[in-house]
C-alpha cells in the first residue's frame, strides 16, 4: 500500500514514493481526514532529550520511548501521501466503471433483457463468451475492493471512543445515508413515471402502478431500491453501524476476525432478502480495518514501509496479468458449471482480483493519473455509480429492441452490450458537470459533499 508510517522523516517518505506521484493532496477529500488546523506532517525523530521530556510528561521511563502501548489510544496520523490519495481516486474510477459493465450483461433471460447475472451460467456462443469474460470475471472484482478501501479509511484515523464512533456516524448520515435516499427516492419517482407513460410490455411491466401500495412504495426506498447499484450504500451503512464491534473483533482476533465473514460468504449464507447483512461487504470491511488498525499500532503490515513502492510494483507486473489470465481460463472452461466449487473459485477469481489491481496499479496503471480527463471524471464516480442506474436498463433495452430484440444476432447484442454502458458513462458524466456547475447544493446532497 506504501503508507507513510508516521515514525518515519519526510525525506524516507519520499523515497518509498514513486517517482511519478501526483503531486495534487487529495487527502482534503478524504472525509476522515483531519482538519487542516488539526492535521499533523510526518514526525521526524525527537531529540533525545526532548523524547525523554516527552516520556516524563506521559508518566512512563525514558527507555520505553521508543515503545508503543498497543492498548492505548492511538495517536493522531499523518495524511496519505499524495501517490495513494491519487491511487484510491483513480482505483475507485476504474471500479466505478467495471461496476457499470457487470450491470450491462444483456444475456440473462431469452428476450436478452435481463439486468444482471452474477450467478448465471455462461451463454454460449461468441456473445456469451465476451459478455461472461468481461461482466462476470473480468469485472467482478470493485465492490470487494471499494468496501476494503472504506474500511481503511473509516479506522485509520478513528479513535476507538464512544465520542468518536458517534462523530462517524454523523459524517456517515451525510456522505452515505443522505445520499441513499435521495437517489433511491430519485429511482422510485422514475419507475413511476415511466410506468405511466403509455409504453408497451417490452418496456415496462403490465399493471405494475396497480400493484403499488404505500407498503410497497416504502419497501422500494429503503429495503429493495429501484436502483438496485445501491445495495453497496446499504451494506456500507450496516458495516459502519456495527464497526465498534469491527474494531474488537480485529484488535482481539486480528487475522482471524476474517475468518468467520469469508466462510459465510464462501458458502453464500444470506439473511433474509435483505440488502443490508452482506457477508462480502463485512469481510472485505474488516480486511480495511485490519490493515488500517495494524498501521495505527506500528505492527506489521506485508508490502508496507521502506521500500515498499517497489515490491508493490514488482508483485503488480506479476498478479495483474495472471489475473487476466485466470479471469480467461475460467471464462473459458467453467462458465457454464453450476456446480458449489465453481462458485468457490468464482470468488477466489475475485480475492486475486482485488490484489491484482492494488498492486497492478503501481505497475501498468499509474500514468492513468497524468491524463487530466481521467482525474476530471474521478472526480464523478460516485456520481457516476448512484446515478447509472437505471439509465443503464433504459439503454439497454431502446438499443436491443433497434438491434432486433430477441432475434439479434451476436453482433447485435456485443454491439449493445458496449455501446449502452459508454453512453450511460458520458450522460452521467455531463449531468454531474451540469449539476455540479448550476445546482451546486443539491450535488453537494446526492454525493455526499464529495
Amino acid at each position: 500500500m506504501a503508507l507513510v508510517p508516521r515514525n518515519r522523516t519526510p525525506e524516507a517518505a519520499l523515497q518509498s514514493t514513486p517517482p511519478d506521484a501526483s503531486s495534487d493532496d487529495a487527502e482534503a477529500r478524504d472525509a476522515d481526514a483531519p482538519t487542516r488546523r488539526g492535521a499533523q506532517a510526518p514526525l521526524a525523530p525527537s531529540r533525545p532529550d526532548r523524547g525523554a521530556a516527552s516520556c516524563e510528561r506521559r508518566g512512563r521511563a525514558p527507555g520505553s520511548a521508543g515503545r508503543r502501548d498497543r492498548h492505548a489510544a492511538p495517536d493522531a496520523v499523518a495524511p496519505l501521501s499524495p501517490f495513494v490519495s491519487v491511487k484510491l481516486r483513480v482505483l475507485t474510477l476504474i471500479a466505478v466503471v467495471a461496476v457499470v459493465w457487470v450491470h450491462a450483461y444483456n444475456l440473462g433471460s431469452r428476450a436478452r433483457l435481463g439486468e444482471n447475472a452474477p450467478d448465471m451460467s455462461g451463454a454460449p456462443g461468441v456473445a456469451g463468451f465476451v459478455q461472461y469474460f468481461v461482466s462476470q470475471a473480468l469485472a467482478r472484482w470493485p465492490a470487494a475492493l471499494l468496501f476494503a478501501i472504506s474500511g481503511f479509511l473509516f479506522f485509520r484515523t478513528l479513535v476507538p471512543a464512544a465520542d468518536q464512533f458517534l462523530t462517524k456516524y454523523r459524517r456517515r448520515a451525510r456522505t452515505l445515508a443522505v445520499p441513499f435516499l435521495l437517489w433511491s427516492a430519485w429511482g422510485v419517482a422514475l419507475y413511476v413515471a415511466l410506468h405511466a407513460l403509455p409504453l408497451d410490455s417490452s418496456y415496462v411491466s403490465t399493471g405494475a402502478l396497480e400493484r403499488l401500495t404505500p407498503a410497497t412504495l416504502l419497501e422500494m426506498l429503503v429495503v429493495r431500491p429501484v436502483a438496485y447499484p445501491l445495495w453497496f450504500l446499504q451494506a456500507l451503512l450496516f458495516c459502519v453501524l456495527v464497526s465498534p464491534l469491527l474494531w474488537v473483533l480485529v484488535r482481539s482476533l486480528q487475522a482471524a476476525a476474517l475468518l468467520p465473514f469469508a466462510a459465510l460468504w464462501l458458502f453464500n449464507v444470506g439473511v433474509g432478502a435483505s440488502n443490508y447483512v452482506n457477508f462480502k461487504a463485512l469481510l472485505f470491511f474488516t480486511l480495511g480495518a485490519l490493515i488500517a488498525v495494524r498501521l495505527r499500532e506500528g505492527r506489521r503490515v506485508p508490502l508496507t514501509g521502506p521500500g515498499a513502492a517497489e515490491r508493490s510494483r514488482a508483485l503488480g507486473h506479476v498478479v495483474l496479468p495472471s489475473f487476466v489470465l485466470a479471469a480467461l481460463l475460467f471464462t473459458w472452461l467453467l462458465r457454464a458449471e453450476t456446480a458449489w466449487w465453481a462458485g468457490g473459485l468464482h470468488k477466489a477469481l475475485m480475492c486475486l482480483a482485488v490484489a491484482a489491481l492494488w498492486f497492478g496499479y503501481d505497475a501498468y496503471l499509474a500514468p492513468l493519473a497524468r491524463r487530466p480527463a481521467i482525474m476530471w471524471a474521478a472526480g464523478f464516480s460516485f456520481f457516476v455509480y448512484a446515478a447509472h442506474e437505471p439509465p443503464l436498463m433504459i439503454a439497454k433495452r431502446v438499443l436491443m429492441r433497434w438491434a432486433g430484440g430477441p432475434a439479434a444476432g451476436d453482433a447485435g447484442v456485443l454491439i449493445v452490450y458496449f455501446a449502452a454502458p459508454m453512453l450511460t458513462i458520458a450522460a452521467c458524466l455531463v449531468a454531474g458537470w451540469a449539476l455540479r456547475r448550476w445546482a451546486r447544493p443539491a450535488y453537494a446532497l446526492m454525493t455526499g459533499r464529495r
